[in-house]
């Protein structure tokens, strides 16, 4: 899957706020704070129209037998 990168402009009270909830999410970026709201932003979408809430997600897919095993 193929992702594009879009440069945005926000104003500075915008930025402000997006500061503010990057120290409290003690994230890395205010890029990562949009990341976070745009996700969020999607699970609520996808829970209004289907009912159903999505899962926890992997920070690393141990789903596979192979994965993560030495030897």
């Amino acid at each position: 899957m193929q992702t594009q990168e879009t440069t945005v402009e926000v104003s500075a009270e915008l930025q402000h706020k997006l500061e503010l909830l990057r120290r409290a999410y003690r994230l890395q970026s205010t890029t990562a704070v949009l990341e976070l709201l745009i996700s969020s932003q999607i699970d609520q979408s996808v829970f209004a129209m289907t009912g159903v809430r999505p899962g926890p997600r992997l920070a690393i897919d141990n789903t596979r037998p192979d994965m993560g095993r030495e030897g």
